[in-house]
């Protein structure tokens, strides 16, 4: 049995985004990959309204995040719409490609920190959820979900 090495902050394990997206589920080290290096300007103006410069900021995924998505919104939880691999592997797509993104009134409840919220319909209509962290200039994974889009009334 091979003793596990703590996380290091300053050296994290970089890995591609597709690989960490397999470790959904599993116990593993902390890992992270930056999935995005560029923010747009749609996003650049929402952060300045509320005081936020983004300027050297990037979208980043770690495990942490993903696992806790999957255990709220995956296929061994209880969602109505369970995430699938496919799914998550859209994280980029619904970032680029997103219908509407807005700042969330609430804030995370460990940090405090600011919650961006990006929805996009493809069949489904996704949100994804992304936290500001202010102390090492990224837009981190927080949340992934999917529900089926409201039919016209």
């Amino acid at each position: 049995m091979t003793d596990k090495k703590p996380f290091d902050k300053e050296h994290p394990t970089k890995i591609p985004f597709s690989e960490l997206v397999e470790l959904i589920g599993t116990s593993c080290d902390y890992k992270f990959c930056i999935i995005d290096e560029n923010i747009d300007d749609e996003l650049f103006e929402l952060a300045a309204r509320h005081g936020i410069d983004l300027t050297g900021y990037k979208h980043v995924i770690e495990t942490t995040g993903i696992q806790h998505s999957e255990k709220r919104h995956g296929s061994k939880s209880e969602d109505r719409m369970p995430l699938s691999l496919q799914d998550y592997l859209l994280v980029p797509y619904i970032i680029k490609e997103r219908d509407k993104v807005e700042m969330s009134p609430q804030r995370d409840v460990m940090h405090h920190n600011r919650i961006l919220i990006y929805t996009k319909r493809i069949g489904d209509t996704y949100y994804y959820v992304e936290e500001i962290r202010m102390k090492n200039k990224s837009l981190a994974f927080k949340s992934l979900w999917k529900r089926q889009p409201k039919s016209p009334s």
